[in-house]
């Protein structure tokens, strides 16, 4: 396969996210762009020098036919998606979450399997130069505790302030940073989460202001992650994770730069590489080649992080320790 035919469903700003690498690229073709609110899905055809534009994204499917499609919907839109997909043996990129139940992202991931289609999920941060650089550093080193934050306010789209709608900040935003600890210290045994809510005043708002998560791992690395969308105001280098090895301390600060600590030294390494170019080109090249193991968060495996996500919101609700499985 020498090009590749793109199409996308959800034109908003994740889409834009996407678009902006595969521009860069010189073996795409655009075959559709499809959108409940047509004027966007205009607009980003129009960005690309011209594409079909469609209203139904089963009519999309079928006559652009196109090799890869790029799901950039809200939270509590995927599903059928999906199935029309896998059922026309579409390779896909989804943006996290991926669902807001496992019931329905394990059906999709069982079908994608059965199909023998390539999957992506957008855990872009597995693909940070500065993260190969801590992996890199971890290589025999003895971990034990963990810290760290996603804190901020709440972003100005419509499905964001609900649990119904987009899973929680858990879920649909720090998901990010409970996925880089899985990336990097493997698979969690248990969590229990707490979290409160009556800072936020807002109306149609249901979510939990603020949570602190501790996480077990199976090589007894604890984690204890902070989220929270109550902040009035930015405070920088504020979100990322403190790792403390025996022997070192790793700081890293999210999506800008990692400190390596050792005590005799300390190495600053800052991001150089767009983690989303290369995410992008990565799936790209994993279908071309018809390769998918260089993808760094397949559908299967994106799966485990929303679990560990979905259990904080168990733990929240039960007031329990979650085991996982």
């Amino acid at each position: 396969m020498d090009r590749i035919k793109a199409a996308f469903v959800g034109c908003g700003g994740i889409c834009n996210f996407h678009l902006s690498h595969l521009v860069q690229f010189d073996d795409v073709d655009y075959v559709g762009f499809m959108d409940i609110r047509p004027e966007r899905a205009r607009e980003k055809a129009a960005q690309v020098g011209g594409a079909p534009v469609f209203d139904n994204y089963c009519q999309m499917l079928d006559e652009a036919k196109p090799d890869v499609l790029y799901i950039c919907v809200p939270p509590d839109q995927h599903g059928t998606l999906e199935f029309e997909a896998i059922k026309r043996k579409i390779h896909f990129l989804v943006e996290k979450p991926m669902a807001l139940s496992m019931e329905l992202a394990t059906r999709i991931r069982d079908a994608a399997a059965e199909a023998g289609i390539i999957t992506a999920v957008g855990f872009q941060d597995r693909y940070l130069d500065v993260i190969e650089k801590t992996r890199e550093f971890l290589k025999g080193r003895q971990v034990g505790l963990v810290d760290g934050a996603w804190l901020g306010g709440i972003p100005g789209v419509y499905w964001w302030p609900t649990y119904a709608t987009s899973g929680g900040q858990i879920v649909e935003q720090n998901i990010h940073l409970f996925d880089m600890l899985r990336y990097l210290f493997g698979e969690p045994e248990r969590v229990y989460c707490a979290a409160a809510r009556g800072i936020v005043k807002r109306d149609g708002y249901d979510l939990h202001d603020y949570s602190s998560a501790v996480i077990t791992f199976k090589n007894k690395v604890i984690a204890t992650l902070f989220t929270g969308c109550y902040l009035a105001r930015n405070v920088p280098n504020k979100n990322g994770l403190h790792i403390r090895c025996a022997d070192a301390d790793i700081r890293y600060i999210l999506r800008q730069s990692v400190e390596l600590d050792t005590g005799s030294y300390v190495e600053l390494h800052r991001r150089e590489i767009d983690q989303g170019v290369t995410e992008d080109r990565t799936f790209l090249d994993a279908v071309k080649t018809c390769n998918p193991a260089i993808i760094r968060s397949p559908y299967a495996d994106a799966c485990k992080s929303l679990a560990l996500t979905l259990a904080c919101n168990e733990s929240i609700a039960t007031g329990k320790e979650i085991v996982l499985d």
